[in-house]
């Protein structure tokens, strides 16, 4: 669709009257730098306004108005931070879905591998287990168009849908030389981020790999299963590769090991101040529910956002011992806007993590107090062994509901 020169500066002239009005109300009231602030932001959407009638009188290409507007907002969060971007309807739905430990699909998780997207990941109970999906299956097709260079963005449109519908895969498997068409049902596809498994020497693993809204709800849930048999007499909490997620949710599961006490503070300062008005502190409620259970934390280059905050945290109150590599160094709040008037959402940093001793990780990571580089039965022993020598003579007893 061609842009409308007429339509569009309509909309534009439209806006840039309400806002010189805006500037003359303001005058009345107000003088100095607000004024000239103001005179400033109207000429600069003149500026848009010059641009657009310029672009569309002599633009040699077709030009969609939709298109156009999308890339001037990219344009404007692009000059902001790599975290800032707008998501479509779709996106920002997915966003929800996926912080509320849900999402609309039929349960695999894919990664990139050699130019197709390989099945790394089956859901217990979804449509991928039923039809029998597997590890290391490549997508070859997908709806009927070929998956080969796709990216990510482009293979996540195809897999997203309603609740209902079908989606049609052709997978290759290594041991089969045929390719295996499958027509699937999509669903609402209930999450969970967290695993546990009991280790030798009676030492508790949790991996928690992204943190939903029922983080510290799991994770209590299956300290409760890990100490159902007998006592547990330490506990391993990987947070390798986790990339983050609620802020409430990290909170929820710091204070899991805490017995009151910051968690976290956001300002908008990069540089923190005792003093901000912007600053807002996360505090643990009072109660250890771990009952002070020797604890080690893994961290690696993956671990980001809410991971750090909660091994900034143990490491700052002294509860956890940190082991692994620098982990990613991602310090910057994400705030979900308003939706925009056609579904649309922004993505803005607002603010900075500092860890309950004023420390920025954002850029530097959380430094381990082990740096520890080995495979994942080396690490593993390894922690394993560090807490056994952390334990008291006896086990303790986690003291966590069921």
């Amino acid at each position: 669709m061609t842009l409308k020169p007429l339509s569009l500066l309509n909309l534009l002239l439209s806006m840039i009257s309400g806002i010189l009005l805006g500037i003359v109300i303001f005058q009345w009231y107000y003088s100095g730098h607000i004024s000239r602030h103001i005179s400033g932001y109207s000429s600069t959407h003149a500026n848009i306004a010059a641009a657009l009638k310029q672009i569309d009188q002599h633009f040699v290409g077709e030009l969609d108005e939709k298109t156009l507007t999308n890339q001037a907002i990219n344009g404007m969060l692009a000059g902001l931070d790599e975290y800032s971007e707008l998501l479509d309807q779709q996106s920002y739905a997915n966003l929800v879905s996926h912080s509320q430990g849900e999402f609309v699909g039929i349960g695999v998780e894919i990664k990139l591998s050699n130019g197709f997207f390989t099945v790394v990941r089956v859901n217990s109970g979804t449509p991928a287990e039923s039809a029998g999906i597997a590890v290391g299956d490549t997508i070859r097709a997908i709806n009927g168009t070929s998956a080969k260079g796709m990216s990510t963005e482009q293979i996540s449109q195809q897999m997203q849908g309603a609740i209902g519908t079908n989606l049609a895969l052709l997978l290759k498997r290594e041991e089969q030389a045929e390719l295996i068409p499958m027509v699937l049902q999509r669903q609402l596809i209930t999450t969970t981020h967290i695993t546990h498994k009991r280790l030798a020497n009676d030492i508790g693993y949790v991996r928690i790999t992204n943190f939903d809204q029922n983080a510290g709800a799991n994770l209590l849930a299956s300290l409760a299963t890990l100490n159902k048999q007998r006592a547990t007499k330490g506990l391993i909490l990987d947070l390798r590769s986790n990339p983050g997620g609620i802020l409430r949710a990290c909170v929820d599961v710091a204070e899991i090991f805490l017995d009151g006490g910051l968690v976290v503070s956001t300002q908008r300062s990069s540089t923190f101040l005792a003093d901000d008005p912007s600053k807002v502190d996360y505090f643990a409620s009072t109660g250890d529910f771990s009952a002070e259970l020797p604890l080690a934390i893994l961290i690696n280059e993956g671990t980001a956002s809410a991971s750090e905050i909660v091994a900034g945290a143990m490491q700052d109150h002294g509860r956890a011992t940190i082991i692994g590599n620098t982990s990613f160094g991602k310090g910057t709040v994400q705030s979900l806007m308003p939706p925009l008037p056609d579904g649309q959402a922004l993505k803005i940093t607002t603010a900075y993590y500092y860890t309950p001793n004023g420390r920025s990780f954002h850029n530097a990571g959380i430094e381990p107090d082990i740096t520890f580089s080995a495979n994942e039965d080396e690490l593993l022993e390894f922690a394993a062994a560090h807490l056994l020598q952390e334990q008291s003579s006896s086990a303790v007893d986690i003291s966590v509901g069921e």
